[in-house]
């Protein structure tokens, strides 16, 4: 079931900003016993996303009763996804004034969660840097799907991405994060990458355990100097990796350590 505006639909103008110049925001969130977890900081994240690019939000209210519309009846597990465009406009990248925006929500079935340790590959395609763009999760997302045909293509389970340093970034669709000399710690995103949900509560479960970790930056050609890496975003939770382009890595305590912290934190669907 997809909502435009609060209405069933399945199409959308052709003159909206979002599919001419990806001119919009979105979140994939994890729909959990017929709620969202996550949803205020799902929320807070859009709000912020679309101060920043002066896009018209809608108001949580307004997407929190959307939500109650769409998984009404429906299954209690799945993937909520929002997306919030400029709405219609002429042609032209300059943005019309006074728009009050389109907002599309939709529910879609919830992927296989197998547990198993993936195995990555590096892609060639690279993260460029922007600094009005970096962090958001903007409707441009054309990187990304050049990096996900790889993946397909490569028999892979995920894709590394770096930037043009040969720093890595993040996954096509993940967060990551490594253990280096009993430290957990994930890249730095500046200007480019996705800020996520997830990422961000691990941050703050790190800090809240009181274990060594932060932000330091990951080179391609260290990967051999790391003990443990897990990928993890607002579906998944968190997922081992067994290996990034021949680079085994141990099945270490900081993923189920970290989920069980979670779980203390009322994040409980991610056991």
């Amino acid at each position: 079931m997809i909502l435009v505006d609060g209405q069933p639909a399945t199409m959308v103008s052709a003159l909206d900003r979002g599919l001419n110049y990806g001119d919009g925001l979105f979140e994939t969130m994890r729909l959990h016993a017929g709620r969202v977890p996550l949803l205020a900081r799902h929320l807070g994240r859009l709000r912020a996303g679309c101060e920043r690019i002066a896009l018209p939000y809608p108001g949580d209210a307004l997407i929190a009763n959307d939500i109650v519309h769409l998984v009404a009846g429906g299954p209690a597990d799945g993937i909520v996804r929002i997306v919030l465009t400029r709405g219609d406009g002429g042609r032209g990248y300059t943005p019309p004034r006074g728009t009050t925006g389109r907002r599309l929500i939709a529910l879609h079935p919830l992927p296989d969660l197998d547990a198993a340790a993936l195995s990555l590959g590096i892609c060639k395609t690279r993260l460029g840097h922007s600094r009005a763009l970096g962090g958001l999760k903007h409707l441009g997302r054309l990187e990304q799907v050049l990096a996900a045909d790889e993946v397909a293509a490569g028999g892979w389970d995920e894709g590394l991405m770096l930037d043009e340093a040969d720093r890595i970034v993040e996954a096509t669709r993940h967060n990551l994060f490594f253990v280096r000399a009993g430290r957990v710690l994930t890249p730095p995103l500046g200007n480019r990458g996705v800020a996520g949900v997830m990422r961000a509560l691990i941050l703050e479960i790190l800090a809240t355990l009181g274990l060594p970790g932060g932000e330091t930056p990951l080179r391609y050609d260290e990967l051999h100097e790391i003990d443990e890496l897990f990928l993890c975003n607002a579906v998944v939770g968190m997922r081992p990796v067994s290996q990034v382009d021949g680079h085994a890595y141990a099945h270490g305590e900081t993923p189920a350590r970290l989920r069980a912290a979670l779980a203390a934190a009322g994040v409980t669907w991610l056991a």
